[in-house]
């Protein structure tokens, strides 16, 4: 069971929701132009969610600090922050950004570049328009055929002008034209050429961003027209003559920067993609209009975060960034006050992969080319599942779950007790279910406990047909662990989930007695057989975890019986059907949770609550559950009850009858809730003594209580079920043996809903009385007129 309450989830999640209502998740326009970066997230939500849960002082913990978002957050929300990036291009690139630069010399350097290389540049991109001289900045052709005079049309191209001009014509005032017999020409030289100083090199493959021999997509040099490479070569060149020195590293990350766009591309194409060949209606831009404009970008991002600029990233009081692993973690003395940072994704972006094209481009030109060389040491530190051939130790998901667990206990050894983790996470489709519940698992191995999840995405999504869930990829958002003490931790034996296994054990063992219920000396020594069949020694450490155990996840009497908790849920231990009943009554109380906490949910808030109950049980048992169509449509009839579709988002349906406009659900109680207004209908119908036992050793029984009956004094027990789903034989049973060993002089079985053909034969065979759904409602109209409705009721 969790080893937090749920005032703390409540108080966490309200407090991210209020500041995610409160504030748009967006990213810095000028950080996200700045420099080319794939998944980077928004700062100004982190600033907010760092200044809520730290305190002035504190030390905040970054161990993949990626585009930078939550580092500039950290430095925002005026927190020390520690940064760590594995790739030697992203590392450099953010840390050339946030170092103080000498302005005037850097705008000398770069005045340098421009008057030796602009010209050189443009006259490459010369054209006519109206027989007036004028430039290219950007022309739309079909690469595959080199068709430039009758590209295939898109939106870009209007009346046949497929050619973007630099200045609007002073003849026809137009800024486009069509492609002619002079620019044909012009392109013809360009094949001329000597660029046999552009790189050559070989990436490492990997289909999912497009890197295939097949297309010739691993060669550096297949998707740059020779135009292009020429201008890129005369711009390095003229930055290659400069001396060493942080202004000079700032203009060449302006260059490598801008090669993202510098290639062939699809028209109207942003940079995620980068290694795509382009077959037709492609685009070619201007070098120089590309690289001046990264540079403005950089000087722009330095001005809007000046406040936050440092000599020295690894010298200073505000922040420290290293080019490392975080596994460097490993020999730390620092002991932080919160970790933030972006989950290590599955297959999605493999960021040493998909920075092949800047890092080898430094590699050739820079002042330092073993700084940023992919040495297979780096290959094999980074937390990731690819398919790259040559990487193949990276290929499954094995790996990447090693990988996961040992960043968390290294993640664990250096935060402090009591204090957070915040993960920015959005899961690859593949495996979606199966991952999500691995990263909760392994996050309790090592010792932290989920808190809460929150949708961080703003914008409002269209609501998603059930039966696609299973291949949707979930929105952004944030999951947040606290780091439990060394004594709090869950039991874990290797990479198994011991305090489950000894829960289950427990319960499977009590439901074999027939009063279901064992002694506690019974329980610690079915844990104690199962760890010497396991070669496990049963230590006097581990005999008195196994009794903490047993008396958090179960009911102990002061005779040192053990039974079911009632009002404990042991999803994670039952079989597929009766796993799914227990989720079926569970599920409007999940709908409740959500509507309390954000008044609206999709379909995936619903999914990974359900995920997050079920984190100690195998992963499969869930997604089998969720492909069933019997079990979606059960589901699906479920959420069609309490909600109604409102701009993408399910909401609390109205109710009609205006009698129970302001009145409670009793079906989306807890059990304790239902439990309690039992009580009092109870003493409404002239019960007094009543008393409620589910916390003292109940087998069975909720509720103790006398009536006067014939002016003799009988005693009644009673079960509270609320449920959706209809009530079996069981717990009538148990309500029965109950009765007969303790000699009440009556039982009853409540519940919210029915029972089934089953039930109402036991309810018959063993006298028992059985109150359903609409005889509790009738009393309750009786009684506490409008107060209360049953909406279960309404479901066929």
């Amino acid at each position: 069971m969790k080893k937090i309450n749920n005032a703390e989830v409540m108080n966490v999640t309200n407090k991210i929701l209020d500041i995610v209502e409160d504030k748009n998740s967006v990213v810095s326009n000028n950080l996200k132009k700045a420099f080319y970066f794939k998944g980077r997230k928004s700062n100004t939500l982190a600033k907010e969610i760092i200044e809520g849960f730290s305190s002035q002082g504190d030390k905040i913990l970054e161990p993949f600090f990626g585009g930078g978002s939550f580092i500039i957050a950290s430095m925002e929300a005026n927190r020390y922050v520690e940064g760590i990036e594995l790739d030697p291009y992203t590392f450099d690139v953010f840390s050339t950004l946030i170092t103080k630069i000498n302005k005037s010399k850097l705008q000398s350097f770069y005045k340098k570049v421009e008057n030796e290389a602009k010209e050189k540049v443009m006259n490459l991109y010369k054209t006519k328009c109206c027989g007036q001289d004028n430039f290219i900045r950007k022309i739309l052709f079909d690469p595959e055929n080199e068709e430039y005079f009758n590209p295939i049309t898109n939106r870009e191209i209007a009346d046949g002008k497929n050619v973007k001009l630099m200045y609007k014509c002073s003849v026809c005032g137009e800024k486009s034209k069509r492609f002619d017999e002079e620019d044909y020409e012009i392109l013809q030289g360009t094949y001329e050429l000597d660029n046999s100083e552009f790189p050559t090199d070989k990436y490492i493959e990997n289909s999912r961003i497009n890197i295939t021999a097949s297309t010739g997509a691993d060669s550096y040099d297949r998707n740059f027209s020779e135009r292009n490479k020429k201008s890129l070569l005369h711009i390095q060149n003229e930055i290659s003559k400069l001396p060493a020195c942080k202004e000079k590293d700032f203009i060449q990350h302006a260059l490598v920067t801008s090669l993202a766009l510098a290639k062939i591309s699809m028209y109207g194409s942003s940079t995620d993609i980068l290694y795509h060949v382009i077959r037709e209606q492609g685009q070619d831009m201007n070098v120089w209009v590309l690289f001046e404009a990264k540079y403005k970008s950089m000087l722009k991002f330095q001005d809007e975060f000046m406040d936050y600029l440092v000599e020295d990233i690894s010298n200073n009081d505000r922040v420290q960034l290293k080019n490392a692993s975080y596994k460097i973690l490993e020999n730390s003395n620092t002991q932080f006050d919160m970790i933030y940072t972006d989950f290590p994704y599955t297959d999605q972006v493999p960021y040493l992969e998909r920075n092949q094209l800047f890092r080898i481009w430094l590699e050739k030109f820079s002042d330092y080319p073993e700084k940023y060389r992919l040495t297979s040491d780096i290959l094999d530190e980074e937390i990731v599942l690819t398919n790259a051939p040559a990487r193949k130790s990276h290929n499954s998901f094995d790996r990447y779950y090693n990988d996961l667990d040992e960043m968390l206990g290294i993640l664990y050894s250096v935060l402090k007790d009591e204090k957070y983790i915040f993960f920015t996470m959005k899961l690859a489709e593949n495996k979606y279910i199966q991952t999500y519940s691995e990263i909760l698992n392994l996050a309790r191995k090592n010792g932290f406990e989920y808190v809460t999840r929150v949708n961080i995405e703003k914008k409002d999504p269209t609501l998603r047909k059930q039966s696609a869930f299973a291949n949707t990829i979930m929105n952004e958002v944030i999951v947040v662990f606290k780091k439990l003490s060394q004594e709090q931790r869950y039991w874990f034996e290797g990479n198994m989930n011991y305090e489950y296994v000894a829960t289950k054990l427990v319960y499977e063992d009590i439901n074999r007695q027939e009063r279901r219920f064992i002694s506690i000396s019974s329980a610690v020594n079915l844990i104690r057989n199962d760890l010497l069949s396991k070669s496990i020694e049963p230590t006097l450490e581990r005999m008195n975890l196994a009794e903490k155990i047993i008396r958090e996840n179960f009911l102990v009497d002061p005779r040192g019986d053990v039974s079911i908790d009632g009002n404990q849920l042991y999803l994670a231990i039952e079989d597929n059907s009766t796993l799914f009943v227990k989720l079926y009554d569970l599920i409007p109380l999940f709908i409740r949770k959500l509507l309390e906490e954000k008044g609206k949910f999709v379909l995936d808030d619903l999914y990974l609550e359900i995920t997050a109950s079920l984190v100690s049980t195998d992963s499969n048992i869930l997604e089998q559950i969720i492909k069933d169509s019997a079990y979606q449509n059960q589901i699906s009839m479920l959420i069609d009850n309490y909600c109604e579709v409102k701009n993408g988002y399910y909401v609390k349906k109205k109710i009609d009858n205006v009698e129970y406009k302001d009145s409670q659900d009793i079906s989306q109680f807890d059990g304790y809730e239902f439990e309690n207004l039992i009580k009092e209908l109870l003493e409404e119908e002239k019960y007094f003594d009543v008393v409620t036992v589910g916390g003292a050793g109940d087998r069975g029984v909720d509720i103790i209580a006398s009536k006067l009956v014939d002016k003799n004094i009988e005693r009644h027990i009673f079960q509270c079920k609320r449920w959706i789903s209809n009530v079996g034989s069981e717990p009538v049973q148990r309500l029965y043996a109950e009765r007969s060993y303790h000699s009440y002089d009556k039982a009853i079985c409540v519940t919210s809903s029915d029972f089934t053909s089953e039930g109402k034969n036991a309810l018959e065979r063993f006298n028992v009385d059985g109150w359903n759904g609409w005889k509790v409602q009738e009393l309750l109209n009786k009684y506490f007129p409008g107060k209360y409705y049953n909406r279960a009721l309404d479901i066929k």
